[in-house]
């Protein structure tokens, strides 16, 4: 009977030294801190008064605090999203994307950076107002010089450059 009580007492020291081993703290310590990240756009030009089409640039700073790839999309004022990209970066980076328009608009282009961390930059504004054309047309009123009142010539997508 005593041997029962020592291997119960055993027994139960045993389970209460498990039970006080943390575990998941020592797990979660060893994880490498996620780098800090700051992201802005710039539209350029930022006002167009003029002949149209024209191509609107938008340039984009990331800067990391360490070494990373960075996940980033381009956000729209349209709605429209580009596709993913990845990049690495170390230090600062700078990313271009571009865009062209055929008629009058206020719109917006943003960076999305969706890992390391999430991060959104400030909207990028631009304004574009087209200058009436002449020539072209059956001869009344000029035609109209093929600006599009509907919006970007090419889904406002344009063409990006991640490096």
């Amino acid at each position: 009977m005593n041997r029962l009580k020592g291997l119960s007492a055993l027994a139960g020291s045993l389970l209460a030294v498990l039970l006080m081993t943390p575990t998941a703290p020592a797990a979660a310590a060893a994880a490498p801190a996620k780098p800090k990240v700051a992201v802005a756009v710039k539209a350029g030009p930022a006002k167009h008064t003029g002949k149209c089409p024209v191509t609107i640039g938008f340039t984009a700073k990331i800067k990391v605090s360490a070494p990373t790839v960075v996940a980033y999309r381009w956000l729209r004022g349209d709605g429209s999203k580009s596709a993913v990209k990845t990049v690495k970066v170390n230090g600062t980076k700078i990313l271009k994307d571009r865009a062209t328009f055929r008629g009058n608009l206020k719109g917006w282009q943003a960076l999305q950076v969706l890992s390391p961390r999430k991060v959104v930059s400030k909207k990028a504004t631009f304004t574009i107002s087209c200058a009436p054309q002449s020539g072209g047309g059956n001869g009344d009123n000029g035609g109209d010089g093929g600006v599009d009142p509907q919006g970007p010539a090419d889904g406002q997508g344009g063409t990006e450059n991640g490096e």
